[in-house]
């Protein structure tokens, strides 16, 4: 401003500078930018609380800080603590455990039970297996001269197959899956025999007791090579009928229903060959006349 003397009078010349810049830069503007900043976030948050459940459901081993270190921040990656290797693709590789690998080397190899030892600890494995699948009531195994005796049987709550029929229950299915995954690393051979109890089980086309137990016996056999065992391993599929049961003095009972698995020992499988293969000596009759094969007695 600026004072002038023109013939007593004064001039005032008021100068005033532009204020323009400094109102934008305290405008309003910012705080549009701001509200759509702030309402882009939450809605990221609730998209992340939405797909946080599905993905831990998705994934079971979504949240697992052992198989995924990358969860809570990352910690343990580049602090030299995790114990997870990573590949180069950042993938976290879970070690397998030492009694893990050793059951995967040993996966592909399958040995021959013959000691009452051996046999006893395969017996303790397959009461494992069985307590897997709440069938421990339903498996009655010992070790017997001939091998190990593998009795599958019903309990108060559950029949291995509908009553009359060679229809397999759902639950004794399971548990011959589980004994299939045994047995498929084992070299030594099966028979498997059908039981019924003493209740007469007659069709007008003369369906049977006998029948109806080498059926079962059948069902049983399926199940078994369904599950992965090797369909070669059974030597025979027998039909029993009633004639062996578990309790002769209630023949009725129904602990008489039964499917009973018989692993043989290797001595005890020679001396089934030799009953039913070509292995011992029989004679042979023709038109020619009678001739003997084998050994000299």
């Amino acid at each position: 401003m600026k004072n002038r003397d023109k013939g007593g009078e004064r001039e005032v010349i008021i100068r005033r500078r532009s204020k323009k810049g400094h109102e934008e830069a305290h405008g309003g503007a910012w705080k549009v930018a701001f509200a759509d900043f702030t309402l882009a976030m939450m809605a990221l948050f609730m998209v992340l609380w939405i797909v946080q459940p599905r993905m831990e459901l998705s994934n079971p081993s979504y949240g697992d800080q052992e198989s995924n270190p990358l969860v809570d921040g990352g910690a343990g990656i580049f602090d030299g603590t995790s114990t997870s290797p990573l590949e180069l693709d950042g993938i976290p590789i879970r070690p397998a455990p030492r009694q893990e690998r050793k059951e995967r080397a040993e996966a592909d190899v399958s040995q021959r039970y013959g000691s009452p030892e051996e046999l006893k600890t395969l017996a303790e494995l397959m009461r494992e297996v069985a307590s897997e699948v709440d069938a421990l009531a339903n498996l009655e195994v010992e070790v017997v001269p001939q091998g190990l005796r593998i009795l599958i049987k019903d309990d108060q709550q559950r029949f291995m197959f509908e009553r009359g029929s060679a229809t397999l229950n759902p639950h004794f299915r399971k548990l011959l899956g589980v004994l299939a995954g045994v047995l498929v690393k084992v070299d030594n051979k099966l028979i498997i025999s059908g039981h019924t109890d003493a209740t007469a089980y007659r069709q007008q086309n003369g369906y049977n007791n006998w029948n109806l137990s080498g059926d079962r016996a059948l069902r049983a056999r399926q199940a078994l090579v369904d599950a992965g065992m090797a369909s070669d391993s059974v030597l025979q599929v027998t039909a029993q009928a009633d004639v062996m049961p578990l309790r002769p003095e209630d023949p009725q009972n129904g602990a008489n229903r039964r499917v009973e698995i018989l692993l043989l020992t290797t001595s005890a499988e020679a001396l089934y060959k030799e009953l039913f293969g070509d292995s011992y000596g029989h004679a042979r009759v023709s038109e020619s006349g009678a001739t003997y094969h084998g050994e000299t007695l």
